[in-house]
């Protein structure tokens, strides 16, 4: 009877030690999943960010780009538009 009593207390322990460790492993796996997608709404959020920056950029480019803008710079800088024969076209050779 005292042997057939130390299996079960054993299988007992056991299985209290398996339940434990696989409880364990579920919250730490829980939490890895909480800190990933935390860092993966951070991440979609500075996407966001700099796709927005990016198409600001690009307007502000394409607006200091303009023949409009370029033309007002000109002037202001005092350039001018070549006379004749100042400019001279290289062939594809170059030099």
């Amino acid at each position: 009877m005292r042997q057939g009593m130390g299996g079960w207390l054993l299988a007992i322990i056991l299985s209290v030690l398996s339940s434990l460790v696989i409880g364990l492993s579920l919250v730490w796996l829980n939490i890895e999943r909480m800190d990933m997608a935390y860092n993966l709404r951070r991440m979609q959020g500075e996407l966001e960010d700099r796709q927005s920056l990016k198409a600001k950029l690009e307007v502000e480019r394409d607006r200091l780009l303009s023949p409009y803008e370029l033309g007002r710079k000109a002037v202001a800088l005092g350039m001018r538009d070549a006379r004749q024969g100042q400019i001279r076209r290289l062939g594809d050779g170059g030099l």
